[in-house]
């Protein structure tokens, strides 16, 4: 089915179609998601803050609401340790990957790939939207709570794109076909007119998305994942506070009759309290039991750093590691080499899709390679895992010897080298170094 065919059926022209599938209800229950994300991830508004106040001798009592903002700490530890300690690579024919590492510098596009996982790990999609300027190859990063992407119900291809945001009183839309982009919006009336058409030489925007066991047409957030564990850790750090202050301060409890008919100010400090003899007057505390406390709070720690696949060791606030092997290493970020190993495959499925498009537009400008040459190329990812320096050096100077590997290889290995710029200097001296054996002989 194309997108004619989808429109006819379906709706009465263009119009009715960017308006309708905006107002989807699929679509909608989505676009909720993602705000809901936004709100947790950008103002705080966590379950937490619901919790009621509470009432003693009459008057309400502020209650404790201490946010946790865990999920931050692991978005960003995913990020960083995937794309934080150097850019995804290209390796492959060298002067396909010499031509494409230009297009690479020239977009900015290790911001660009960095900026993408962010937005898969918060949102569980991405969307990027390749176009060229002043013959020049750039990406446009698409909020994904402005994002709509229409599927064809039988095949699951995309058929369409609509970008629809909401500025100044003024709806406006964007819809991108194969061929065509058209905007509308509604700024002279209640209905969306079209205010601008071009062609579009570049196709649909590329869709990066996660597994989602409901829809196969939209990414899945792992922040939904670990929102109710930190939404109970808040809340039994919250409850234990109050317990424990309440715990420290105690009720004070009079037994027996007064010999005075004053009463004893609420507020009041140092007042003496005539009892009768048979009377009493003690403070009366709640028991607080710190150990079952520490078991809970601790066993929900665990949990989150299961669940999120990032090393206890640092969820608990260890900022080095010292005094362990690159076995026992590897062992403690297991969990992190798979998930960022997932990530790195979702956006490979999304950075083919950007080098097809990247091919069209060179081979427009007279650029042209045959398909072995890109089919070839192939993404490197490093993540950014602890290790020995010395203990690296001494393997690779071994293998270096017997010549069991390359200088690239070394290169991607190494994370106090900046591959790209080590391997202009290398090339460099290279041709310095024949020169100067030609001028010797």
């Amino acid at each position: 089915m194309d997108l004619n065919e989808y429109i006819s059926g379906r709706y009465d022209g263009l119009e009715d179609f960017v308006k309708s599938e905006v107002g989807n209800v699929s679509q909608q229950l989505h676009m909720n998601q993602i705000t809901d994300i936004k709100e947790y991830l950008g103002k705080n508004v966590h379950k937490i803050h619901k919790r009621p106040n509470e009432t003693f001798n009459n008057e309400v009592v502020e209650v404790e609401r201490i946010t946790l903002n865990y999920a931050k700490t692991i978005i960003n530890f995913s990020i960083n340790f995937l794309l934080g300690r150097s850019p995804v690579q290209l390796s492959g024919t060298e002067d396909v990957v010499k031509e494409l590492n230009r297009v690479y510098r020239k977009g900015k596009y290790h911001k660009t790939d960095y900026k993408i996982l962010s937005h898969l790990i918060r949102y569980g999609e991405a969307f990027e939207y390749v176009y060229v300027k002043n013959n020049n190859i750039y990406s446009h990063i698409i909020d994904p709570s402005e994002a709509y992407p229409v599927y064809d119900p039988e095949t699951n291809e995309m058929l369409a794109f609509i970008q629809y945001y909401h500025s100044d009183y003024t709806d406006y839309y964007v819809l991108f076909t194969e061929d065509l982009v058209y905007k509308y919006n509604d700024s002279q009336g209640e209905e969306i007119r079209l205010v601008e058409q071009r062609a579009n030489n570049t196709g649909l925007p590329i869709h990066y998305k996660t597994e989602n066991e409901y829809d196969n047409t939209r990414g899945y957030s792992e922040v939904l994942d670990y929102i109710e564990i930190i939404d109970s850790m808040e809340s039994l750090l919250s409850k234990a506070v109050d317990g424990y202050y309440r715990h420290i301060m105690g009720t004070p409890v009079s037994v027996g009759r007064t010999l005075t008919n004053v009463d004893l100010p609420k507020h009041g400090n140092g007042f003496g309290i005539a009892l009768d003899d048979d009377g009493d007057f003690k403070y009366v505390t709640n028991p607080f039991d710190h150990n079952a406390f520490k078991e809970l709070y601790g066993t929900l720690k665990n949990a989150l750093g299961d669940i999120s696949s990032m090393p206890n060791v640092l969820l608990n606030g260890s900022s080095t590691i010292s005094n362990v092997g690159d076995v026992a290493i590897e062992s403690i970020f297991y969990l992190s080499l798979i998930k960022a190993n997932m990530n790195s495959k979702y956006l490979q499925d999304g950075f083919e899709t950007r080098i097809q498009k990247m091919r069209d537009v060179l081979e427009m400008q007279g650029i042209t390679f045959n398909d072995d040459d890109y089919e070839r190329v192939q993404f490197v990812f490093s993540p950014n895992m602890p290790k020995d320096d010395k203990q690296l050096v001494e393997i690779i100077e071994k293998l270096k010897d017997i010549g069991a590997i390359s200088v690239e290889t070394i290169l991607d290995n190494v994370s106090f080298i900046d591959k790209v710029s080590e391997t202009e200097r290398l090339a460099k001296e290279s041709i310095t170094q024949g020169n100067k054996d030609e001028l010797s002989d």
